[in-house]
């Protein structure tokens, strides 16, 4: 009966091969830009593979660093009161013009 080594070894030497080949290709497609980029100070995207720049959160904003956010909740509360107000007299007067009897034409 013929000996199964000799087909075992070339069968390890394949895998060996394919593991090696993939392993170099993962780290000239991932491993080596990443350390680029990271030393560069960027962000690297794995899904992409691209090297994004950081950007500053004041240049979002428009205010200079370490200058608190100027937050107005009371605005925000006063014109939502507005538009309800606004809205109730709006209701209050087509109601009104609708028991009157009195219809409005558009232009």
């Amino acid at each position: 009966m013929p000996s199964q080594i000799g087909k075992l070894k070339y069968l390890f030497v394949i895998l060996l091969g394919v593991l090696s080949i993939s392993v170099v290709g993962y780290s000239l497609l991932y491993g080596i830009p990443s350390r680029k980029c990271e030393g560069s100070g960027g962000w690297f995207s794995w899904k992409d593979r691209q090297c994004y720049a950081p950007i500053a959160i004041s240049q979002i904003t428009g205010r200079k660093n370490g200058e608190p956010a100027k937050i107005d909740f009371h605005d925000d509360a006063l014109k939502a009161s507005n538009a309800r107000a606004v809205n109730g007299a709006a209701k209050d007067a087509a109601s009104h013009q609708a028991a009157s009897g009195a219809t409005a034409t558009p232009k």
